[in-house]
């Protein structure tokens, strides 16, 4: 009788026992993977750029890109979720009041603008965007006492391109 024989089988035994138990408790080891996270689903997620602005990078997800002295702009649509988000902010200094947001949409022959809170981290979002080209741009601006001495804004954020189709 071979001793060593008999001591590896319960080794060997164990060993299995401890690789079939871990596989066992991976997440999704033996799970099919759901619609939501299947690849191939036919989903797009596209982040918005500059194409003007080059070396305007400042980084993050989605990319937000910025001049010196403007607010940052990023975007993302996904076609999953139906949604097509603006990314903007930077600017915390006292001095400013409101974010000026401009943008075109796909059927809109001229900009329209809007009016944000301040903060760093703002966003919007559209739900179920029309399908086409998005430009979007931001700045700054303080609050005028006089209107008649125009607006006191930063420079215009670079301006973003965003396409919601698909391909």
């Amino acid at each position: 009788m071979n001793v060593r024989n008999r001591r590896r089988t319960p080794a060997l035994f164990c060993t299995a026992l401890m690789i079939a138990a871990g596989l066992a408790s991976v997440p999704g080891a033996a799970a099919a993977q759901t619609p939501d996270t299947a690849p191939g689903r036919g989903c797009t997620v596209r982040d918005g750029y500059p194409p003007q602005a080059r070396n305007t990078s400042v980084g993050g997800t989605p990319t937000k890109y910025k001049y010196t002295y403007s607010p940052y702009i990023g975007g993302r649509y996904d076609s999953c979720a139906h949604t097509l988000t603006l990314y903007y902010g930077g600017n915390s200094s006292p001095r400013w009041a409101y974010y000026e947001v401009s943008y075109a949409h796909p059927s809109g022959r001229e900009w329209s603008t809007w009016q944000g809170r301040m903060g760093e981290n703002r966003y919007a979002t559209w739900s179920n965007p029309e399908i086409g080209s998005w430009n979007f741009k931001v700045r700054a601006c303080a609050q005028s006492i006089d209107e008649g001495q125009g607006r006191n804004c930063t420079s215009w954020s670079p301006q973003l391109f965003v396409y919601t189709g698909s391909g």
